[in-house]
C-alpha cells in the first residue's frame, strides 16, 4: 500500500472513531436528561416546614401582612411570619379551630370555628372573644365570609340541614331552606356574595348561586371527593383539594367546569391562597408537611 493510500485509510479510521464517539456522547447526554426528566417530578414539590400537631385543619394568608399565615387544628391557632416556614403559637389555644375565615373588607376581622368553638377576633388575631350565637348547635364543620362584608357569615352545623347565613358578624343567624350533604365540612364564598361552594368529602364538591336557597353537585370535578377548598377573589381562581387516586390539588378559572391539577400530590388537609399575591399559595397535607408555591401552584421548591 502506497504512503498516500495508508494516510487515507488512518483518516477514514480516526473519522469513524469521532462519529462513534459523537454518537456515546449524544446518548450519555440524552440519558441524563431523561434520568433528570424522571426525577423532576418527585424533587420539584418539597416541603418548606413541617408541623407537629396532631391534626391539620385549615389555613389562612393575612389580609393585611403578605407573609403573615394562620394555620388551624384541634389545639388551637398558630401563625407564621415568614410564609409558613415557622410556626409559633396564638392566644388562641385549647380550641378547635377546624375552620378559619378572614374578610378583605376588614382585615383586622377573623373567625375561628370548630366542635364547639365559635371565636371572632377584631384586632387581626391578638386576642379573640366567644361569639354568643342562636345557632341550634355550635358543632361548625364548614365556615365562610363574605369578600366584600365582613359581618356576613355562612356555617354549616353539624347534624342540622343547609347552611345557616348571618349579617350581624355571627350573632343571630337565619336557617337557609336547602339540603346539602351532612359531609359537608368546608364552605367558601365564590364569585358573587350569593355564591357558595362546599367540600362534602366522597359527596363531592356543591354549589350554590342563590345564596343557599338551592345546591347543586358540581359533576365535573377531579378525584372520588373533596376535601378542602378556597377560593381568591383577586383572580376568581377556585381551588380544591381531592381524595382518591387523582388525591392532590386543582385548580378552576370557571367556577368548577375545567380543572387543572396542580403539585403536590397526596392528601392535603387544607389549601390558601393569598390576597396580596394569587399567585402565592400554601398547603398542608396529613403528615404536616406544608408546601409553598409563588407561581401559582407550577413549582413547589422548598427553604
Amino acid at each position: 500500500m502506497s504512503r498516500k493510500n495508508r494516510r487515507l485509510a488512518r483518516q477514514q479510521r480516526n473519522a469513524r472513531w469521532l462519529i462513534v464517539g459523537g454518537i456515546v456522547v449524544i446518548a450519555l447526554a440524552f440519558g441524563g436528561w431523561l434520568w433528570a426528566s424522571s426525577n423532576s417530578s418527585s424533587s420539584a414539590v418539597q416541603a418548606i416546614s413541617r408541623l407537629s400537631t396532631a391534626d391539620f385543619h385549615s389555613l389562612a394568608f393575612s389580609s393585611t401582612e403578605p407573609d403573615t399565615v394562620f394555620f388551624g387544628h384541634h389545639n388551637g391557632l398558630m401563625i407564621s411570619k415568614d410564609g409558613g416556614r415557622s410556626w409559633r403559637p396564638t392566644s388562641l389555644q385549647n380550641a378547635d379551630a377546624m375552620a378559619l375565615a378572614i374578610a378583605p373588607a376588614n382585615p383586622q376581622i377573623i373567625y375561628a370555628a370548630g366542635h364547639n368553638v365559635f371565636f371572632k377576633s377584631t384586632d387581626g388575631g391578638g386576642t379573640w372573644q366567644s361569639v354568643t350565637a342562636n345557632l341550634p348547635g355550635q358543632d361548625i364543620h364548614g365556615f365562610a365570609v363574605d369578600p366584600e362584608n365582613a359581618e356576613v357569615v355562612y356555617a354549616h352545623v353539624v347534624g342540622f340541614v343547609g347552611v345557616f347565613r348571618s349579617e350581624d358578624g355571627g350573632s343571630t343567624w337565619t336557617a337557609l331552606p336547602a339540603a346539602m350533604p351532612a359531609s359537608t365540612f368546608n364552605l367558601a364564598v365564590g364569585e358573587t356574595g350569593q355564591t357558595l361552594y362546599a367540600a362534602a368529602g366522597e359527596a363531592g364538591l356543591w354549589r350554590t348561586t342563590d345564596g343557599g336557597e338551592t345546591w347543586a353537585q358540581l359533576p365535573n370535578a377531579p378525584g372520588d371527593g373533596v376535601i378542602a377548598l378556597a377560593y381568591n377573589p383577586a383572580n376568581k381562581r377556585l381551588f380544591i383539594t381531592t381524595l382518591g387516586n387523582e388525591a392532590r390539588l386543582h385548580a378552576s378559572d370557571d367556577g368548577g367546569s375545567i380543572w387543572t391539577a396542580l403539585g403536590p400530590k397526596g392528601s392535603l388537609m387544607a389549601v390558601a391562597s393569598s390576597l396580596h399575591n394569587p399567585n402565592h399559595l400554601i398547603a398542608v397535607d396529613d403528615k404536616g408537611r406544608v408546601y409553598a408555591s409563588q407561581d401559582g401552584g407550577l413549582t413547589w421548591p422548598g427553604k
